[in-house]
């Protein structure tokens, strides 16, 4: 599976660019320009969101030194022993009696297996420990003091998918209560060109607010949570994300970000350039993301650049570049003016719900 997916890369820009613009505030006035024509630059993070922050979508933290804790955090908490689920392989032995020594069986879409004599048993959800329990109770009246051992002999029910950057991407499967970093290292660890800034979880359609690369590059083991099955690691490769071009431009567009990286200037070229006396180009906003919830917003002067009295502005993938038409007092007039150029851009959906609740906090 190759996980240079233009189509996910550019989805998980947009969301997690979007999932700062609520806590941006626009520049107090008299700010100094400096030599590359930025007027400000901001450190934000989205409302909500404490800068510790590591669990959301259902993820819990670990419990130092339990390894099936939740840390106290709600949602998703593994249990101690793996349980059994549909597609896994298991090997049955009631040893002693005829025909009934090294039965496979696989368990069945509703999580029951078919056996000898007990026919039908449900097996989903339960550890092979349990199963051996109630199939020597359920052979009990047939055969005195029967010796059964259950095994698993393949698990394949707890699916981990790994796109991108990853040294064998793919699927995987978890055999039992999974971590992040435990994760990574399934997929044998990540290649040399993953660009882990914008490296996310995704469960259940959603981003999770994890730091993937704070919990690889900082160590940041707040971050270090865990897995549910069916998770998605994705791990772009850095010349594979887009830079977006937004607001008063003659082609909004994504543009890729290539591989010797991205100028505001060539960006704004590349979009057919400003809008010709509409554009605002001394107040262009440059929405930053470093992880899922937070980020910079950059507020640059490009009049400086055009006229020789500053130097360009190097981008950085997953940037969102809006040219205003007008001085920007109220962030919720510019996620107006954004929200639908991005949509048209990513040919997604873009989560309204959550942008809307970011323009109540």
């Amino acid at each position: 599976m190759n996980l240079r997916s233009a189509g996910l890369s550019r989805w998980i820009g947009c969301v997690a660019a979007l999932a700062l613009l609520g806590a941006c505030t626009p520049r107090p006035a008299g700010s100094n320009l400096r030599h590359d024509g930025v007027v400000e630059r901001m450190a934000v993070t989205a409302p909500g969101v404490a800068r510790s922050a590591g669990p959301a979508c259902g993820t819990a933290r670990l419990a130092a030194g339990v390894k099936g804790g939740d840390g106290g955090s709600a949602g998703f908490t593994p249990t101690v022993g793996y349980r059994v689920g549909p597609g896994d392989n298991l090997r049955f032995n009631i040893f002693g009696e005829e025909g009934l020594s090294d039965i496979t069986a696989r368990v069945d879409d509703a999580g029951y297996v078919q056996l000898p004599i007990v026919e039908l048993v449900r097996v989903g959800g339960r550890t092979t420990r349990d199963i051996q329990a109630e199939l020597k109770e359920a052979y009990a009246p047939h055969f005195i003091n029967p010796w059964v051992t259950v095994e698993l002999i393949g698990a394949e029910s707890a699916p981990l998918y790994f796109l991108g950057e990853f040294r064998e991407p793919g699927v995987r499967y978890m055999k039992g209560a999974t971590n992040v970093l435990e994760a990574v290292a399934l997929a044998g660890g990540l290649g040399k060109d993953a660009y882990l800034p914008g490296a996310r979880l995704l469960r259940d359609n959603r981003i999770c607010t994890v730091d993937l690369n704070a919990l690889l590059r900082n160590g940041a083991f707040e971050q270090n949570v865990w897995m549910k099955p069916r998770d998605v690691l994705f791990a772009p490769l850095k010349e594979d994300m887009s830079v977006y071009v937004l607001g008063a431009v003659a082609g909004p567009q994504a543009v890729p970000f290539g591989a010797e990286g991205r100028t505001l200037l060539q960006v704004l070229a590349l979009a057919g350039g400003p809008v010709g006396g509409q554009a605002l180009l001394s107040d262009i906003r440059i929405i930053r993301t470093t992880s899922p919830t937070q980020g910079e917003l950059i507020i640059v002067d490009a009049t400086r650049m055009l006229t020789g009295k500053g130097l360009d502005f190097p981008l950085e993938p997953g940037d969102v570049v809006f040219v205003p038409r007008s001085a920007l007092g109220d962030w919720n007039v510019a996620i107006g003016e954004i929200l639908p150029s991005l949509q048209l851009i990513g040919g997604v959906l873009t989560p309204i719900t959550l942008i809307e609740s970011l323009k109540d906090e």
